[in-house]
């Protein structure tokens, strides 16, 4: 039981600076080069979307918008930028701009092209208006325009 305690314990303390190591690095990296290399450097390293945004709104002189679009740019998953997003207290419309920003600057890096498409609002099945439409404007039958 003792041996089992203490290599518990010693891999534990082995493993402590090496998880701690990348937010030094990650942090460098963003005081060095920018965001824009210090969020794929921290990818390559493994570390998920949910631990670049938890440590980066830590940095006191970036703006979140720029590291979610650091993350798209990076080519990580739109779906999992956002439950980052949610997770750490911010707010889709950032998000959103975000992703807008990450597809004028990065164009096809963003691996995610279709993560924000506004559901349209038009009819919902066969003309059909959707709820809140009046005097059936939004008809597909071109015979009511």
């Amino acid at each position: 039981m003792k041996k089992l305690v203490i290599s518990t314990i010693l891999c534990v303390l082995v493993a402590s600076p090496v998880f701690a190591d990348w937010i030094e690095d990650f942090t460098i990296n963003f005081q060095n080069q920018g965001i824009e290399v210090a969020v794929p450097k921290a990818l390559e390293e493994g570390k998920t979307p949910e631990d670049i945004v938890e440590e980066g709104l830590k940095l006191t002189d970036l703006n979140p918008q720029n590291l979610l679009k650091a993350l798209y740019c990076s080519g990580a998953s739109g779906d999992d930028i956002k439950l980052a997003a949610d997770k750490n207290g911010i707010s889709e419309i950032i998000v959103v701009a975000a992703f807008k920003k990450s597809v004028v600057e990065c164009g096809d890096q963003v691996a995610d092209t279709q993560a924000y498409t506004p559901v349209a609002a038009g009819p919902r099945f066969a003309g059909m208006p959707s709820p809140g439409a009046r005097n059936g404007s939004s008809f597909a039958s071109p015979s009511t325009f």
